[in-house]
């Protein structure tokens, strides 16, 4: 004949439900006090403490083995009933459930040295089963948007709140005169042990909501810490790009600075070199430069600078790079540019700034400049010898009349 041995199956539930706490314990570091799996832990700890001296209450004192595993229970269900109520954000008030345990504890020692009752103290017990639970359940209820594991704690909290009633309405229909539910036989072993495990039940799916909220909690945590990452990157690559164009553009005009030009000058010339690609190079000189800051000041000189390096933009390509040397001397990158294309480039652009209007220069006089136009020769192995020759002509334009182009 099978006999269920009740003193070892609530010993397993006491340690599962001690298990359990440890692993609320250590789902995080907030206090016990303060937060839902905090309260969970204590309900699993008690409840698992409860279950212990119900295993062992033989070789206990006899108000430990049935005054004390009992109000451990209730402390346990009301550890459940306060940490959904912070979960949920529902008012509780910590004097009732003082006044819950103080009034279990008075029943128990009631029915234990008063009137000597087991069935009592399982109906007692069994009615404050039901009593939690169902709070607990109407509490999750109400809160709409919690994680997915809520719905399976209503489900067993329910089945706990059903099976404490059917208990409670077993033991007040029986007529046993038993004074240790150990001794009762398979019945009162097995009732209870059900109503172990489903408060075992109770405090893991407790902690798979706990476990859903903390990760919910760190993919929200994630997430900002993305925001945060994504809004570095961009503050990062601003500052990147304007200590960029701070270090190779020329600040009054706008154009490459003398140091990038001749970088990506020495660039392109390894280009073409490698694959017998034309290139040329372009230098101009306003004329009489001088002459416009002693009659009209340097801020009229700044802004006729200005207006010659939009000439120049306007006249180059995309691959053409457009730039200031120095002082009021500017030149023209022409990557894969030949002589012809690379003079009539050369005219335009001298044309252009021919034609800029006093209104827009803010000087009165005519404005000109002078051109020399240098390409690429197979022998060249830098970027010099090409400026050499490019500067050897605008020297001969600037001695040739001025406003003119010559190529070296």
């Amino acid at each position: 004949m099978f006999t269920f041995d009740v003193a070892t199956a609530t010993s397993l539930i006491g340690f599962l439900s001690i298990l359990i706490a440890c692993a609320f314990r250590g789902l995080h570091d907030r206090a016990l006090a303060t937060s839902p799996g905090g309260q969970w832990a204590l309900s699993a700890f008690t409840g698992g403490a409860a279950a212990l001296i119900t295993a062992y209450a033989a070789s206990l004192p006899h108000f430990v083995g049935t005054v004390i595993d009992n109000t451990l229970t209730v402390v346990s269900l009301a550890f459940i009933h306060r940490g959904t109520a912070m979960l949920v954000g529902a008012r509780y008030d910590d004097r009732s459930y003082l006044a819950c345990v103080l009034l279990a504890l008075a029943g128990f020692a009631w029915f234990t040295y008063g009137y000597t009752s087991l069935g009592s103290r399982i109906g007692l017990v069994s009615g404050f089963r039901a009593l939690f639970y169902g709070a607990t359940l109407v509490m999750l209820i109400k809160r709409p948007g919690l994680p997915a594991g809520a719905r399976y704690l209503c489900d067993i909290l329910a089945l706990g709140a059903a099976w404490s009633l059917v208990r409670l309405a077993s033991v007040m229909m029986s007529g046993d005169h038993v004074t240790n539910f150990l001794e009762g036989g398979t019945t009162y072993a097995v009732m209870f042990a059900v109503s172990g495990i489903l408060h075992v039940l109770v405090n893991a799916f407790q902690f798979r909501l706990e476990s859903e909220q903390v990760r919910d909690e760190l993919a929200a945590h994630a997430g900002h810490l993305q925001e945060k990452r994504d809004m570095l990157q961009a503050v990062v690559a601003d500052r990147t790009s304007e200590l960029t164009r701070l270090a190779t553009t020329d600040s009054l005009t706008g154009v490459a600075n003398r140091r990038h030009f001749l970088e990506r000058g020495r660039q392109e010339l390894e280009r073409a070199a490698r694959y017998r690609l034309p290139m040329a190079l372009l230098l101009l000189d306003i004329d009489h430069f001088k002459q416009v800051n002693d009659n009209f000041g340097h801020p009229a000189g700044d802004r006729l600078l200005q207006v010659v390096a939009q000439a120049c933009q306007s006249s180059a390509r995309h691959v053409d790079l457009a730039g200031r040397l120095g002082g009021e001397e500017f030149a023209l990158l022409m990557p894969e540019t030949g002589a012809i294309a690379a003079n009539l480039a050369a005219e335009r652009l001298r044309r252009a700034i021919a034609a800029i209007a006093p209104a827009q220069s803010g000087v009165l006089q005519p404005i000109t400049a002078s051109f020399g136009v240098a390409t690429l020769n197979p022998g060249d192995t830098s970027l010099d010898a090409l400026l050499a020759r490019a500067d050897a002509a605008l020297y001969r334009a600037k001695h040739g009349g001025r406003n003119r182009v010559e190529a070296a």
